[in-house]
């Protein structure tokens, strides 16, 4: 007989199988050491390339990066080239067979070392600049994208779709001296500061990787799980709590609409200007909705208007991946931003409260997918997969 307090293992052909005609995916751990290696490299390619070039130092200003407030640009670089180095050679160790078991070890503080020098020293006051005007630059793509899909695919939201689709094109030929304005300014901003954008995204790739990596090794090893299954028990309110982190500065922007604007002057707000804070208020509005999803059932299964994967399940790492990586960015982005940009900024982009509360609601959704709350399948099945239920015969 089996011990009362011993797990009890699932039948064998109640595990998730590959898929036959594709050969068998590696391991999470396996993935998330890939992607740190690469990360990593990236990471130290660019720092090598910020040493070699005294000339690009402006692009690490004081006050740029939380780590020039404490140590000198051209040391903070060589700093942080060491850590990305030392994180390459581990994460390769960790995938060769030899030393896989020695470089095992090294994970957990090496993890540690690269999320404190990239998830918090790299970050500053451009983190949140760059991310938001990336999710901006998306915002129109994924309407785009999503209208069509819904078109194609619900005839009852046909005309209005097209009556949006029509006030659209005519509101950009009204409006296009604005808009060309707002992305000549946009435009020659990227390419005043070519790395910019690099010099926050690789960083916090790194401290992603690196935070997945030990994340999963210690759900692998059975530290995570009381933690996880509590926490995904209360990932709805988690998740409601995150869904607010947004709202201030989506709300300050969508002010610029009215004649009481918020983090702006009324007479400076050209139509141009008032495009590129809406256009960023987008970007916040977004993550509102995406956040929301950790919770509804859009967020598991692919709604009706995505035509033929329409009731699919949604692959967990669609959503915790992108979710975990802009967690890591806001929590690296809070300390910066108290710091470096005063009580007014945290309080209309309260990272410090986003940040926490959206790591949680990830977690929780991941504990959700991957069956937290069920003993028996989270004794057996790793986080590559969500356990299947047991067939009717056996329930």
């Amino acid at each position: 007989m089996t011990s009362p307090t011993a797990p009890r293992e699932l039948p064998r052909h109640d595990l998730p199988r590959p898929d036959p005609g594709h050969a068998e995916a590696p391991p999470p751990d396996r993935r998330l050491a890939a992607a740190a290696l690469v990360a990593s490299a990236a990471t130290a390619v660019m720092l090598g390339w910020f040493a070699a070039r005294p000339e690009i130092d402006p692009l690490l200003p004081d006050g740029r990066m939380l780590g020039a407030e404490l140590v000198p640009a051209t040391s903070l670089v060589l700093l942080l080239l060491a850590a990305a180095l030392l994180g390459a050679v581990v994460a390769a160790a960790a995938l060769a067979g030899p030393t896989a078991r020695v470089a095992g070890r090294l994970v957990a503080p090496v993890g540690v070392v690269e999320a404190v020098a990239f998830g918090l020293l790299a970050q500053g006051s451009g983190t949140l600049p760059a991310a938001g005007y990336l999710v901006s630059f998306a915002v129109p793509v994924l309407a785009v994208w999503a209208g069509v899909q819904v078109f194609r695919n619900r005839p009852a939201w046909r005309l209005p779709l097209a009556a949006a689709a029509v006030l659209a094109v005519v509101g950009i030929v009204v409006g296009r001296d604005a808009f060309a304005t707002w992305a000549g300014a946009v435009s020659s901003g990227l390419a005043r500061e070519p790395w910019a954008m690099p010099s926050v995204l690789l960083p916090l790739a790194t401290a992603a990787a690196w935070g997945g990596l030990v994340a999963v090794r210690a759900w692998q090893r059975g530290s995570l799980r009381t933690a996880t299954a509590w926490v995904t028990r209360h990932r709805r309110l988690f998740t409601i709590l995150a869904a607010l982190g947004p709202l201030p500065y989506a709300l300050a922007r969508a002010s610029w609409l009215t004649p009481w604007p918020q983090l702006g002057n009324a007479e400076e707000l050209t139509l141009a200007v008032k495009i590129q804070g809406l256009s960023l208020s987008s970007g916040a509005w977004l993550g509102v909705v995406l956040t929301l999803g950790l919770i509804l059932p859009w967020g598991e299964r692919l709604p009706r208007w995505f035509g033929r994967r329409a009731g699919r399940p949604v692959p967990p790492a669609a959503a915790i991946v992108p979710g975990g990586i802009v967690a890591v960015m806001l929590c690296g982005a809070a300390v910066p931003m108290l710091l470096l940009m005063g009580a007014t900024a945290a309080l209309y982009f309260p990272a410090w409260f986003w940040g926490p509360t959206l790591a949680l609601a990830v977690w929780g959704y991941a504990g959700h997918r991957y069956g937290a709350l069920e003993p028996d399948a989270a004794a057996v099945v790793s986080p590559a997969e969500p356990a299947r239920p047991a067939p009717a015969s056996r329930r």
